[in-house]
């Protein structure tokens, strides 16, 4: 069964992780959340590859226009393609893959790595509390709108790739309690009342816990064999500016200043492990999996018990309800690509 240990932890976090490499010279990558941190440095390895096309995401257009430049320098390549995407609502996911559509693109492989972590509860204009929907609903929604464009470009000998990237701290998500007494799972989740301040404190790991169910029901309704791999992948415990709102709380920022100093890997080396799935051989072997340092890990023993299969299967459709709701491509997608 899957548990977080710390010694494979410590092992993890000082293992130095290999760079992946492969021809991408007629692919198009797409990678969320690029301005910053993973997305920024696993971009800025991507453009090295001189890939066919490269889409990377901001959050608005200033920063696409300031982050192209970046990757541009940094990289010694051209030609870099930054658009605006706002996890924080549905009609920018729909809005960027109806430009995606318009402009007749193809996606070889989705980076899902754009995340938020936050100790507070607000709500989206969506309705949602922010980590539920960025994190977890719109990625969602963004994966499943693109299935189409990734399954066009798949070959039989070469399937694109869906990564998403999670974390090792889905090992540390608070347990549901009884969620089969629950109305619904994602109705519970983003209620105010359920979403104390303890809870709130474990959302970013509630939010990856639930990434990985999305990938294992994801490739259950895949068919076989697949014509678009996914995983989820953790890039371990970096430099990274996501837990900036936890630093800003005294105790708790001197407590994760130490903690990152002592353990942490460079935002550079933790971007390996988003392109090591993205681009290195083996693809099918990765699919439906947990990747930790670069290897095919268990995920947490609540995910592989009964209950956490059975969470993983009402959260699936309970999913799919709610983002049919959001795009009706959602529920023709699901009808035309996957099995029931």
């Amino acid at each position: 069964m899957g548990k977080f240990g710390r010694r494979r932890f410590f092992r993890e976090q000082w293992t130095n992780i290999p760079l992946a490499s492969g021809d991408v010279s007629d692919k198009t990558i797409v990678v969320t959340g690029a301005n910053v941190g993973l997305g920024l440095e696993a971009s800025i390895h991507f453009a090295r590859m001189k890939p066919g096309k490269l889409i990377v995401t901001c959050r608005n257009k200033e920063k696409c226009e300031q982050t192209a430049q970046v990757i541009e320098q940094r990289s010694g390549s051209t030609g870099v393609a930054a658009w605006t995407l706002e996890l924080s609502t549905f009609d920018s996911v729909r809005a960027f893959v109806d430009r995606f559509e318009s402009e007749g693109q193809k996606v070889d492989v989705l980076v899902a790595n754009a995340a938020v972590s936050t100790l507070n509860y607000a709500k989206t204009s969506d309705g949602w509390e922010t980590t539920l929907q960025v994190n977890y609903l719109s990625t969602a929604l963004l994966s499943i709108l693109m299935l189409p464009h990734l399954i066009r470009t798949s070959t039989p000998e070469v399937p694109s790739r869906l990564v998403i990237v999670s974390s090792e701290a889905h090992y540390l998500a608070n347990k549901l309690k009884n969620p089969d007494k629950w109305p619904g799972i994602l109705e519970t989740l983003n209620d105010k009342k359920y979403c104390t301040r303890s809870i709130m404190g474990q959302r970013y790991y509630l939010s990856k816990l639930l990434e990985i169910m999305f990938v294992r029901e994801l490739c259950a309704h895949l068919p076989d064999p697949t014509p678009v791999t996914v995983c989820a992948a953790n890039p371990g415990f970096c430099y990274s500016s996501l837990a900036r709102e936890t630093e800003s709380k005294v105790i708790e920022k001197y407590g994760f200043l130490l903690l990152r100093r002592l353990l942490a890997r460079s935002t550079e080396m933790g971007s390996r492990t988003l392109v090591h799935p993205a681009v290195a051989p083996d693809e099918r072997s990765r699919h439906g999996r947990y990747l930790s340092a670069c290897k095919i890990t268990e995920e947490s023993d609540y995910i592989l018990s009964d209950e956490g299969r059975e969470v993983s299967r009402r959260l699936w459709a309970e999913t799919i309800e709610v983002l049919g709701k959001v795009d009706p491509r959602v529920d023709r997608i699901i009808a035309e690509y996957l099995s029931t």
